[in-house]
Order: C-alpha cells, then sequence, then structure tokens
C-alpha cells in the first residue's frame, strides 16, 4: 500500500517530458548522471532544482515512468 511503504520518488521536467526519479537523485552531486524509471538519464543538477511552473505544463509526462510507478501498487 502506497502510505505504508512512503513516496520513494519524485516528478521533474526535465527537458525531454516530466520524469520520475527515484530519490537518491536528489543526493548526487550536480553533474552526476541519474536515472528515470523509464530510463532517460540527465545529470542530477536537472532533477534537483525546482523548475518554474511553466516548465510543468509544457512538459508532458511520461507515461512510462507513470506505468512502472503505478505497477509497484498493482
Amino acid at each position: 500500500m502506497l502510505e505504508a511503504a512512503g513516496v520513494d520518488w519524485f516528478w521533474r521536467p526535465v527537458g525531454v517530458g516530466r520524469h520520475a526519479f527515484d530519490v537518491a537523485a536528489k543526493r548526487g552531486e550536480p553533474h552526476d548522471p541519474v536515472t528515470s524509471f523509464c530510463g532517460v538519464e540527465v545529470e542530477a543538477w536537472q532533477a534537483q532544482r525546482l523548475p518554474p511552473e511553466s516548465e510543468w505544463i509544457r512538459e508532458d509526462t511520461c507515461m512510462d515512468c507513470w506505468r512502472r510507478i503505478s505497477a509497484r501498487w498493482s
């Protein structure tokens, strides 16, 4: 169940869509590579920064990330 497990991911628009990342991505060094649930690799700073609202609106949600997270509680 989601409440019991806790949330161990977060979403960020990273220029190639809105992707989900493991919380470990928040602890990386700025130029370390981090990988989203669907396999998109970006530098950690891209996932760590808080983007402006306009980026959240412009980027589409990655449905591969969405399905992988959803499958964890199916």
